[in-house]
């Protein structure tokens, strides 16, 4: 095992492939960030020095570089746990009032960095796939591959090599993206709120699913032997992750619950959340019907979720291809706050999906290659 990896490896580094591969996550992601970021009205007003007129008819607010500081996270003295926690914890008066009547509210700079760790795998899984067709590829072509059966290694041997260049190369590349990030928000002096234990399950299941992504893309290869399938299976997996069979059905159970709430006179909610702006009240995921209720004192005062709205088999099997869908994080985006998902566990289902996802591919992959015939 060690000689093929130190020969995979030397055959990687000595061309000029790999080269051009990190030149293109830097740029790329350099550009990526750079659109995303300067989107953003804190980084417009005070790196770019726009102005951004807010003011209505009951209320003139014009932010400018003078003033910028008071409405950003940066200025306002709120703790990051704080603002994440924001709607999802009871919080003291002052420090929701302090949250809630900020006009550029700093929760939206957590939505901002939440988003960008979230999708930190998309520039270099892309070029990874690319990767895996052209340099795996050619070891077919080439006879590499049929050389080294030659000289009695075996074929799981072989591809699990493969796998761990492929994860390795995967990583440095992640985290150079990573790196490039945090780079960026350094250039354009944007310090968001950042809460480690939201963040941190966040870059890893980005991670594990541009992995996901490589593992089925070089079980393809090993697969079929060529590099046309191999490029069509890596991008239908990259662009059907994006439109995920979670972001589906979650739409379409969120859709059943409105209905099913629209029905519902809650009159305590509603006394709640006008006296106290729903200050009083606990947000609590429920992964039976893969929604969120709401406590105060420990009393559930809205109950969300199905229920009868759709047959329970139907909506159970929704669940749980919402479950078993490594792309889950993306799916939910905008359902429910980072912070809720971390805290009551639904952020680390994500990370066994891809674990198991990962294992199902290479097997398969191990599994097919063991068999086939080798032509080169």
């Amino acid at each position: 095992m060690k000689r093929i990896l130190s020969g995979m490896f030397f055959s990687l580094f000595r061309g000029f492939g790999i080269w051009c591969i990190i030149i293109a996550v830097v740029i790329l992601g350099a550009l990526f960030d750079f659109s995303n970021l300067r989107d953003i009205d804190i980084i417009a007003v005070g790196t770019f020095g726009e102005t951004r007129d807010y003011s209505s008819e009951d209320r003139q607010l014009i932010i400018t570089p003078e003033n910028v500081d008071q409405y950003s996270f940066k200025g306002s003295g709120i703790s990051a746990f704080d603002v994440y926690r924001f709607h999802v914890d009871p919080l003291p008066h002052d420090k929701f009032d302090q949250i809630a009547d900020r006009f550029i509210d700093p929760y939206d700079e957590v939505n901002a960095i939440f988003d960008s760790i979230r999708n930190m795998h998309v520039i270099p899984s892309l070029i990874v796939v690319i990767f895996i067709a052209v340099f795996f590829g050619r070891m077919f072509s080439q006879g590499t591959i049929k050389n080294l059966l030659t000289c009695g290694y075996s074929r799981a041997k072989i591809f699990i090599a493969s796998f761990i260049v492929t994860a390795v190369t995967s990583l440095v590349l992640f985290l150079l993206r990573l790196a490039g990030f945090v780079i960026m928000c350094m250039l354009l002096k944007w310090q968001p709120p950042v809460y480690l234990p939201v963040l941190i399950p966040t870059a890893l299941i980005s991670f594990l699913l541009m992995i996901t992504i490589n593992s089925f893309t070089l079980a393809a290869l090993f697969i079929t032997n060529k590099k046309t399938v191999t490029f069509i299976i890596g991008f239908l997996m990259f662009f059907t992750f994006d439109l995920s069979v979670s972001k589906i059905l979650s739409s379409a159970l969120w859709s059943f619950e409105m209905e099913a709430q629209q029905s519902i006179d809650n009159e305590e909610y509603i006394n709640l959340v006008k006296e106290n702006r729903r200050n009083e009240l606990e947000e609590r995921f429920d992964f039976s019907e893969f929604t969120s209720d709401f406590y105060c004192d420990d009393q559930i005062v809205l109950d969300f979720g199905v229920k009868d709205t759709i047959p329970a088999p139907l909506k159970y099997s929704m669940i749980a291809l919402i479950y078993a869908d490594p792309a889950m994080l993306h799916g939910v985006e905008g359902l429910y706050s980072p912070y809720l998902m971390t805290r009551d566990g639904l952020i680390y289902i994500p990370i066994a999906v891809n674990i198991i996802w990962i294992i199902v591919s290479s097997g398969l992959g191990v599994a097919v290659f063991r068999k086939r015939e080798i032509h080169c």
